[in-house]
């Protein structure tokens, strides 16, 4: 049995496939902030699985998730089997690339706005090589004369922090067409640089209310002047289970 997970910043889910080619239903679970804690978790929901034979565990991990902390070789230690271990958002973007709405295309870039900002570059299904990894969240722009990161500017924490309310209570359209204005100038940056046949977004900040798809894409052409075309840009199809499939091709393709 191969062994799947995907941790983010708010919940972490695991889910078991018997034969490389299925999912079973995920065990969901809020992601617990001390490390410690979140090891045993991990432990703890393996166990749920029923998994006896295991042939390895895949994790996709983010970045603000236990910084610094041995979760490859506690686990491998622990657990008796092959761990690997890469970032969440570029298992759901290679999720996406292989069975979700980039299937066909050979160069997708994936972007999610959610509780953070994160995002890869799959190119000929695989994550594209890179040393320190992929932050298109971390990306710098101007806001009066001061830079901000476009995580500060529409990621679901931030705004929650500057608007004083969930997203998911936020109605007025003016807010929503100045955050969508932000997000299309850093996902119109992210173009230029990467340059791929398809843009899949993703992530908890397109549920409504929240970003639409089609506005997104239109202030993008906007801004996106320099190329003949635009990319096709589609919705993420795969849900929360992204991460989880991008985990089962990665583990797939290192064994």
């Amino acid at each position: 049995m191969y062994l799947l997970g995907d941790i983010g910043r708010t919940k972490m889910r695991l889910a078991v496939s018997p034969d490389g080619e299925t999912l079973g239903e995920p065990i969901i679970k809020p992601t617990p902030v001390n490390y410690v804690e979140g090891l045993q978790l991990i432990e703890e929901l393996i166990d749920q699985s029923g998994a006896v034979e295991r042939r390895g565990l895949c994790l996709g991990v983010s970045r603000q998730v236990w910084p610094g902390q041995p979760l490859k070789s506690e686990l491998e230690q622990r657990l008796d089997c092959p761990v690997l271990v890469e970032n969440d958002a570029a298992l759901a973007g290679l999720g996406e690339a292989h069975y979700g709405a980039g299937r066909g295309c050979r160069i997708v870039t994936y972007v999610t706005v959610s509780t953070g900002v994160g995002g890869v570059k799959i190119e000929a299904g695989r994550i594209d090589e890179n040393i320190l990894g992929f932050e298109p969240g971390q990306q710098l722009i101007m806001i009066n004369g001061e830079p901000k990161t476009l995580e500060d500017l529409v990621s679901g924490g931030s705004v929650e922090r500057r608007f004083g309310r969930p997203p998911r209570q936020i109605t007025d359209e003016q807010i929503w067409h100045d955050l969508s204005q932000y997000l299309a100038i850093g996902l119109a940056n992210t173009l230029l640089h990467w340059s791929p046949d398809c843009l899949v977004l993703g992530g908890s900040m397109f549920k409504t209310p929240g970003f639409k798809i089609e506005v997104i894409a239109s202030l993008i052409g906007d801004h996106l002047t320099i190329f003949s075309r635009l990319p096709i840009i589609k919705s993420a199809a795969l849900g929360e289970t992204n991460g989880l499939h991008g985990a089962l091709v990665y583990l797939l393709s290192q064994s």
